[in-house]
């Protein structure tokens, strides 16, 4: 009876809880700074750092609730913790014929999926695709890095992605940095049905269990991200470096000797930060954990390594990339410094009428709903401990993930960070259902499974004679001509300007069509092709400095709905324009600037 109430009254404190996270949400504002920049942010006096801090403490007061009540309830509270990261399971060798036989079913299948892609021409984004093929281009020229491109995502993704693959194929073309993307995707999957797979190991259900909760997880995460080009997912192949680093993670707990994977891990520090600086970020405070996990399970030798292999793996970064180095140490300083404010948009008040509150109450709560239950499983022991462990970290991640759209709280980035929440929500339920279900019998395992496989093999959309044909039609995709991708107007502004621009060694575009520098087959004049990312006043005034050899501007074009005219934004350089350059010509929505 006692138990009981002690039950109700924890709800009840921990709904309050939530309730009083919600009512202090406005509450929680920070003095604005003004950097110079405008956007959503300084038209509201908003400083960034107040989603952040909202987000924390609406996470933190229902988790602190729980903890309070576990204190309470647990007299060996601390020795619990302590005990909780001492235990160790050296992860056995069992061959699991059956289990093997579903995995390689599986990654058989999603290859098929992906040999049996439909290569679709759908019209370029002159924006985001071109942020990504312009910077690649100037790379493919010049080799240049940070030092000829401001990047604001990662210097892999937004530049040497695509410049890869077009050195690969020895030809340059939209096609082939659309391929490049759909073989990161089929990366991802690869990898998330890898990870699946060796949780599922550390579940120490029966048999039959385990390949349920294989190939219904499998299924889950697979299908958070698809092929289609332009489409937002609730997961995204950006997202390669934190799988990575959880399936290495998941080999260091199951391993005594895991210095290996302590060395690549300690790799992905710099990697995952030249792949994209947000996931980099994320990755790098990930990290950061995992050396508390050694310390607290005292495998102090393995927490040295892990430090002193980090040091030399940056190190290393710093001596190969020579001069680039320092460039890519401002670059990334400056964009953590000021990207909120050119792009943020102020996050919706949960439970409110705001636009995009409910699909953002829904993330958090099942962030919380992670939280909760990563706390739960440290005092719970009927639980595999290695397994256990895993689910924390994964709900580290998801914590993580939602930071992301903490810099621009719309729908699409919202909903791009709820992947990993979803995936650790399934791992646990599908795991209590199947660990407290009655043992299956062969006629119920083979009917669910089968049903599983089906739905896998319904959702691949498998086409044999794409397949037969995949080689072909790669061949012909990537040497499609790029005005394919154009829509007519796109068509026609590339013939005028071609001769307009065919005498001058570089350009300088003043629009969102950032893809104009690879279509007229120019580099940027200066490192500022994504010119919409140069907003604060330093960035502006490096820009107009850069502009002094500057002879031809293309200004005007796309109109954006989700952000200022560049002419507001970037006042300082909007106004060096006016002063030194005069429009000759026009097509359309776009002018022809030259200088005086």
């Amino acid at each position: 009876m006692k138990f009981q109430k002690e039950k109700i009254f924890f709800i009840i404190f921990f709904l309050i809880s939530i309730l009083i996270g919600r009512f202090t949400w406005g509450l929680i504002e920070l003095d604005y700074q003004d950097r110079g920049i405008i956007g959503e942010y300084s038209k509201q006096n908003y400083n960034s750092f107040n989603d952040i801090l909202r987000y924390l403490v609406f996470l933190s007061l229902p988790s602190l609730i729980f903890i309070i009540s576990k204190y309470y309830s647990n007299k060996n509270f601390f020795n619990q913790i302590l005990s909780f990261f001492n235990t160790h399971t050296e992860y056995e060798r069992k061959k699991n014929i059956e289990l093997n036989l579903f995995f390689f079913t599986f990654i058989f299948i999603l290859l098929a999926s992906f040999f049996s892609i439909n290569f679709l021409t759908n019209i370029i984004d002159s924006y985001h695709e071109g942020q990504r093929i312009s910077s690649a281009y100037k790379n493919f020229l010049d080799n240049s890095l940070w030092s000829g491109s401001y990047v604001t995502v990662g210097i892999f993704y937004e530049t040497l992605s695509s410049s890869i693959f077009w050195k690969l194929f020895d030809h340059i073309s939209i096609g082939i940095t659309r391929f490049a993307d759909l073989i990161y995707v089929l990366i991802f999957k690869l990898l998330a049905v890898y990870f699946i797979y060796l949780l599922t190991k550390f579940t120490n259900l029966n048999l039959y269990k385990q390949i349920i909760f294989f190939l219904f997880n499998s299924i889950v995460f697979v299908s958070m991200i698809n092929y289609e080009i332009g489409n937002v997912s609730s997961i995204s192949f950006r997202e390669i470096p934190i799988i990575l680093l959880l399936i290495f993670f998941t080999f260091i707990i199951s391993k005594r000797n895991s210095l290996l994977f302590i060395f690549l891990i300690s790799c992905l520090s710099p990697l995952s930060m030249f792949w994209g600086i947000d996931r980099g970020l994320i990755c790098n405070i990930l990290i950061f954990f995992i050396f508390l996990f050694l310390v607290l399970s005292k495998r102090y030798q393995q927490s040295f390594f892990l430090l002193f292999f980090i040091m030399i793996v940056w190190a290393s970064s710093y001596f190969f990339l020579e001069k680039e180095f320092e460039y890519f140490i401002e670059n990334t300083f400056s964009i953590y410094k000021e990207m909120p404010y050119v792009h943020g948009l102020i996050h919706p008040v949960p439970f409110s009428d705001d636009p995009n509150s409910s699909r953002a109450t829904k993330t958090m709560l099942a962030i919380l709903g992670c939280i909760i239950i990563s706390i739960n499983l440290i005092f719970n022991k009927d639980n595999p401990t290695n397994f256990s462990k895993i689910f924390i970290f994964l709900s580290l991640i998801s914590i993580g993930s939602y930071l992301y759209a903490l810099g621009r709280t719309d729908g699409p980035h919202i909903k791009n960070s709820f992947g990993f929440p979803l995936i650790t929500l399934s791992i646990f339920f599908s795991y209590f259902v199947l660990k407290f279900f009655k043992n299956i019998s062969k006629l119920k395992f083979y009917i669910s499974s089968s049903i599983m496989i089906i739905t896998l093999i319904f959702l691949s959309e498998i086409n044999f004679s794409n397949i037969f044909n995949f080689k072909k039609r790669l061949n012909l995709y990537v040497n499609i001509e790029d005005k394919e991708f154009l829509n007519k107007d796109e068509k026609k502004l590339i013939d005028f300007l071609k001769p307009k621009v065919k005498n001058f060694d570089c350009i300088q575009i003043f629009s969102n069509d950032a893809i104009l520098y690879y279509l007229l087959q120019k580099k940027s004049c200066t490192k500022y092709y994504f010119v919409w990312s140069a907003s604060s006043k330093i960035n502006q005034k490096r820009f107009i400095n850069q502009m002094e050899e500057t002879k031809i501007i293309i200004s005007g074009g796309s109109k954006n709905d989700w952000d200022y005219p560049l002419e507001e934004k970037l006042y300082l350089v909007n106004s060096y324009i006016n002063e030194n350059f005069n429009k000759i010509d026009s097509y359309k929505k776009w002018n022809i600037l030259i200088r005086d």
